[in-house]
């Protein structure tokens, strides 16, 4: 029988708890510690998870020895903690962006690689089975040559975000998954960044990324007072529409070619276009985070590679200081 994976969480804040959740729920692995420097907290979810904690995360890790640890701490935390954990060769499950900057986003995949462990930044949204969904039906050819593709990405203010910006907390999501779809990097960048209630970090952007065959416009802010995750994809022969939150993806075919066989007048067309019907996708609903975190153990469980260089592409378009830049 397989020795199960023993695994742990370093910051149990509020994704850190989720993280938490789904360990303690999941079967075939030991789910030893928690390791938070708040120690009311790190009681409070010890207690209510039956769990060892340690206000030390390196203690943690020399006492418990954990195969796999989750890094759910601020951002700003993230390269050293995450080097930390490579330097006791602990396989690591690190939540996104992977740094503060891509030179600490690259030194952390070469000390992994030098360590010979496996690091996963966890870009959540590539493992929602709607986006997978949209995946699939690109490359099937469903939708033809994307053109364009929108994102929007906004709500109201997080007040549990102290150290990021928008670029970084959100707007990452969706250029990493237009990267992700288009299996491609764009050629330039636009970004408009702007302080609109917070004075010192930008709550509110828009990008304009140009790829070799595409364009895609991302919209992200931290001042619409309503929640919306959604993606638009423009092609050649179709249109997709979908919903991160509930996974909804419906499909619209051009109706083009029928149009030129059949219309003779404008009036027709306009009639045409708007009896266009979207058929939606089935899709099997699950919870990202789960799907992401079973990935990750049945990757070291396997010892199948994982490159996290995606996780840096993100982050350096995201970071683009110029106003219009080339990458």
């Amino acid at each position: 029988m397989a020795k199960k994976l023993k695994c742990a969480v370093i910051g149990v804040g509020k994704m850190g708890i989720n993280h938490v959740r789904v360990y303690s729920e999941l079967a075939g692995i030991d789910f030893v510690a928690i390791g938070e420097v708040n120690e009311q907290l790190g009681k409070e979810v010890s207690d209510q998870y039956n769990v060892k904690h340690y206000k030390d995360y390196m203690q943690m890790i020399e006492v418990e020895k954990p195969d796999i640890v989750s890094i759910c701490v601020p951002t700003s935390f993230h390269y050293k903690v995450g080097i930390d954990c490579i330097n006791t060769k602990t396989n690591i499950l690190l939540e996104k962006p992977i740094a503060t900057t891509v030179e600490e986003g690259k030194e952390l995949i070469k000390s992994a690689k030098k360590n010979n462990i496996k690091l996963l930044v966890g870009h959540i949204e590539r493992h929602n089975p709607a986006v997978k969904k949209v995946k699939e039906l690109i490359e099937e050819g469903k939708i033809g040559k994307i053109t364009s593709i929108i994102a929007r990405r906004v709500g109201g203010f997080p007040y549990q975000i102290r150290d990021a910006n928008i670029m970084v907390d959100l707007a990452i999501h969706d250029i990493d998954i237009i990267n992700y779809l288009l299996a491609d990097t764009p050629q330039e960048v636009c970004v408009n960044r702007q302080r609109i209630h917070i004075e010192k970090r930008e709550d509110s952007v828009e990008y304009f990324l140009k790829y070799k065959h595409a364009s895609a416009y991302i919209q992200t802010n931290w001042i619409t007072p309503v929640k919306i995750r959604k993606l638009n994809i423009t092609g050649s022969e179709g249109y997709i529409q979908m919903n991160y939150i509930t996974q909804k993806v419906e499909l619209y075919q051009s109706n083009y070619d029928k149009f030129k066989e059949e219309s003779k007048g404008f009036s027709d067309y306009i009639l045409r276009f708007g009896a266009t019907v979207g058929e939606e996708i089935p899709v099997e609903k699950k919870e990202p985070l789960v799907e992401e975190i079973k990935y990750f153990i049945h990757c070291v469980a396997s010892n199948k590679p994982i490159n996290s260089e995606f996780a840096l592409e993100a982050l350096q378009i995201a970071l683009v200081e110029n106003t219009s830049s080339k990458i």
